[in-house]
């Protein structure tokens, strides 16, 4: 779940009244009684909800063709707007600002979206070539990050000094987003395609605990076959072990793909010019559009397809290391080049990078909580008060976060995060994975010192919970108020992965941050676990 301050799109962009309200705050004396139970709890300072005036954040377009400074967004918004140190294209100003009616908000050139969610991004370390999962990724901000990143770390380049053009593709990687809601995957697929995204991007309608397709299996193999369809000369021999093709063009037919001016045109990469010619990426221009295969949902909340469509590339040969998938999963969105994928399985297509950014109960963010004045407190505890309530959502975070760590290969990065400031939420969930997965997975601290912004102080996990993620006392009794009656080298181990959890994770709020409240942690997956 995207945090407060992030872009939306339809039925759930925030209104001018939202950002203009940002800085309302109301009296502790108006919150409900479960509420300040639920607070006081899990550590969390009332005062929080006190905070006014928090400043506004938004990223700035990294493409280069689309981009805006920091003096000229201020110019044309007529207000200070200040980088944030230590964060690339991240710019803080006043909360009362309509982003909506700017220009650089139509013409794409920012986006709205919180500075927690953007550190959270970073954290990955997105590199060229990086397959990325994004679990719970509706409505999209952290996704469009992501593959803004991957579109920006590659391109297209063109080398003018023969008599043909050679164009060089970049395999820049791809994203996968999944979110089990309908709607706010519209969301994200809108957001994709205003900003020309849609290239390196995939969606999933699925349950996030169950989720089981690996990164795109046979992308090299399929881009050649489609910029072959292009150029003759382009075929399976220009594959190089760096990931680049080479394709030598000649005549008209290419000109105009080759050749186009770059002054003031926005470029769009090759495999978008490819993929729009063989009319494969919904795109803004009248390419015709193909029906959509029609999909059932399994009861995991998998789409599958209720007839199996042909693939260009079933005939992939197979080693002992690839399977193949009994049926495969239609996505929800995908431009041809990818929605074609085999989906192989094997350790070797496992993601690079995953991101879980967990449903929870949203208490970090004032502008939420404002809301419920207005809704009405009773809805806020059957949603998230209810202990019932609790119990099942932190079941959940654990099950998206094992299956994050599943779907990642060894070595590679998993992040997690909240948008809550529960401890429950949050250190409880990092100290039990950390005991639950000794020796595959290792907590990796973020560097705060780049940061731009002041973290809060992490907290202590409950003790009851990590001797139950241990074994040392049954899961039934991790909620209880007794006192732990523990030997000494039990109360060592749990004092050590207390304080990795303190000092390894990261906490945003109000009060000590100036942003919402946020939580993350970044594990690095060391050891493969048959789960």
């Amino acid at each position: 779940m995207d945090s407060d301050g992030e872009e939306h799109s339809g039925t759930t962009t925030p209104s001018a009244v939202d950002i203009e309200t940002a800085a309302r705050t109301f009296s502790l004396d108006n919150l409900p009684s479960d509420f300040v139970t639920f607070l006081h709890k899990n550590d969390i300072d009332p005062a929080i909800y006190t905070v006014a005036d928090l400043p506004r954040y938004v990223r700035l377009n990294p493409d280069p063709h689309n981009t805006i400074t920091a003096e000229e967004l201020s110019d044309q918004l007529g207000v200070s707007v200040e980088p944030v140190p230590g964060l690339e294209l991240f710019c803080r100003l006043p909360a009362k600002v309509r982003l909506r009616q700017s220009q650089a908000y139509t013409e794409g050139r920012i986006f709205g979206m919180d500075l927690s969610s953007g550190i959270a991004v970073y954290s990955l370390d997105v590199q060229p070539g990086d397959h990325v999962l994004d679990i719970c990724c509706a409505p999209g901000a952290k996704l469009c990050m992501i593959a803004g990143q991957l579109t920006n770390s590659g391109g297209v380049q063109s080398d003018r000094t023969s008599s043909s053009t050679k164009l060089q593709m970049h395999i820049t990687g791809t994203v996968t987003g999944v979110d089990i809601s309908n709607h706010r995957l519209a969301t994200c697929r809108n957001l994709l395609k205003r900003h020309r995204l849609q290239q390196h991007a995939r969606l999933f309608q699925a349950d996030g605990t169950t989720f089981h397709v690996l990164r795109p299996s046979a992308l090299d193999h399929i881009r050649a076959k489609l910029l072959a369809g292009v150029s003759k000369a382009a075929d399976d021999k220009n594959l190089s072990s760096s990931g680049t093709v080479t394709i030598e063009s000649h005549g008209e037919r290419e000109k105009g793909l080759a050749n186009a001016p770059s002054s003031g045109v926005r470029r769009r990469s090759l495999v978008e010019n490819v993929s729009t010619r063989e009319s494969q990426i919904e795109d803004d221009g009248p390419v015709p559009k193909k029906p959509r295969i029609p999909v059932e949902n399994t009861p995991s909340g998998n789409a599958t397809p209720t007839s199996s469509p042909s693939s260009s590339s079933s005939n992939l040969p197979l080693s002992s290391d690839h399977k193949k998938p009994p049926s495969t999963t239609i996505p929800f969105y995908a431009p041809k080049i990818l929605r074609k994928d085999p989906q192989l399985q094997g350790e070797i297509f496992k993601y690079d990078k995953v991101i879980v950014d967990a449903e929870c109960t949203h208490d970090g963010s004032i502008a939420h909580i404002l809301k419920y004045e207005t809704w009405g407190w009773d809805s806020f505890h059957k949603n998230f008060m209810a202990q019932d309530r609790l119990d099942s959502l932190c079941e959940l975070q654990r099950g998206l976060l094992t299956n994050g760590f599943r779907l990642a290969k060894v070595g590679g990065t998993i992040v997690y995060s909240t948008c809550s400031l529960s401890r429950a939420q949050n250190e409880d969930i990092v100290a039990w994975f950390l005991a639950s997965f000794q020796g595959h997975a290792v907590l990796e601290p973020v560097s705060r010192e780049s940061l731009g912004v002041l973290p809060a102080t992490c907290k202590k996990p409950s003790r009851r919970v990590v001797a139950s993620a241990l074994g040392w006392i049954p899961s039934e009794d991790q909620h209880l108020e007794e006192e732990l009656l523990l030997t000494s080298e039990q109360e060592a181990k749990i004092e050590s992965l207390e304080q990795q959890v303190v000092d390894g994770c990261l906490r945003f709020d109000p009060l000590a941050s100036r942003t919402s409240g946020f939580f993350l942690a970044r594990f690095r997956k060391v050891d493969h676990m048959g789960i």
